[in-house]
Order: structure tokens, then C-alpha cells, then sequence
């Protein structure tokens, strides 16, 4: 196994907190006996993902999962979260690095969103279903669910491409 060295261990951590605080900062909305939330974690996942490509994952898994940690009303959620938003990372990333483009290609980066935003948005439907709310409340939660996606591709698309752009070089050195 590679070892981490200190920058990069430091990125990542950076970068998990950023999705930690996108995340804890939201709205809540109650929905069939729980809660649900729409946040900005997402937003930052798909701008890290642009970022560091597939390696987006452990941060996103991270930072997503200690929120539901360090929030009561979400603390049964914090494995699924784990997975899901680490997924939800990873897919984002692979998909913007692929074929060499490394996150420079607008058009790939939102083809990388979507389907992390898919994976999400699939994830949390099936645990909501399957453990928590049953199909009614899955299919109301969705709803956040969509928003927040939509949201954090509207928002990530222009912020990722000027964050590219001006960290150019500086975060390549670090991978």
C-alpha cells in the first residue's frame, strides 16, 4: 500500500472538512416520521471530485458520514452515508478524469455529475426504503434528494471550471 504523504494527507482532510461543513450547514425538512435536508455537501463533492478525480471519494465518504456523526437526528445514517457519498465521489471523479481530460472538459465533469448525482440519488432511495421510511416516505425524501443534486451541479459547473483554472498545477503536484 502507498503511503500518504503529509500534503496530500492534508488535501484530503481540507477537502473533507469543506464537504463536512457543505453539509452541516442545510435546511432540514420532516418527511414520513424523519427528517430529510437539502445542503451544499454535494455541491463540494463534484467540485472536489473535478479536482483530485476518483480520490474525491474518501473525502466525500468521510466528510458526508461525520456530519450524520456529529448531527443526532442523522446518526443511523452514518454507514450508509459513508458509501454512498464515497460512491457518489468516486463515480464523479472517474467519470471527469477519464479519457486524460483530468477534470478540463465542462461537458464530462456534468456527465460525471449526473451519474454521481444518479448514484446518490439510487443509494439513499434504496436504504430509505429498504431500512428507514419504507417506499412512501423513499419516494417523498427523493425530493430533497433531486434538489440537492440539482443544486450542486448547477452550482459545481462554472466553481469547479474556475476552480481548475486557477489552482492549475498547485493540486496535480500533491496527487
Amino acid at each position: 500500500m502507498k503511503k500518504m504523504g503529509t500534503n496530500k494527507l492534508v488535501m484530503m482532510a481540507m477537502f473533507a472538512a469543506l464537504i463536512f461543513l457543505g453539509t452541516y450547514i442545510h435546511i432540514e425538512i420532516p418527511i414520513g416520521g424523519g427528517v430529510s435536508m437539502v445542503h451544499l455537501g454535494t455541491t463540494v463533492i463534484f467540485i472536489v471530485a473535478v479536482l483530485i478525480g476518483e480520490k474525491a471519494a474518501l473525502p466525500a465518504a468521510i466528510g458526508s458520514a461525520l456530519m450524520d456523526a456529529l448531527t443526532p437526528a442523522f446518526a443511523l445514517w452514518i454507514i450508509p452515508t459513508f458509501i454512498i457519498k464515497g460512491a457518489t465521489g468516486y463515480v464523479a471523479g472517474k467519470v471527469a478524469f477519464m479519457n486524460g481530460k483530468e477534470g478540463k472538459s465542462t461537458i464530462q465533469n456534468i456527465i460525471g455529475f449526473i451519474l454521481g448525482g444518479i448514484v446518490s440519488l439510487l443509494g439513499y432511495f434504496v436504504v430509505n426504503w429498504a431500512i428507514f421510511k419504507g417506499w412512501q416516505g423513499a419516494v417523498t425524501s427523493l425530493l430533497t434528494s433531486i434538489t440537492t443534486t440539482a443544486i450542486g451541479i448547477v452550482i459545481a459547473i462554472p466553481l469547479s471550471m474556475a476552480l481548475k483554472s486557477v489552482t492549475k498545477g498547485f493540486i496535480e503536484k500533491l496527487n
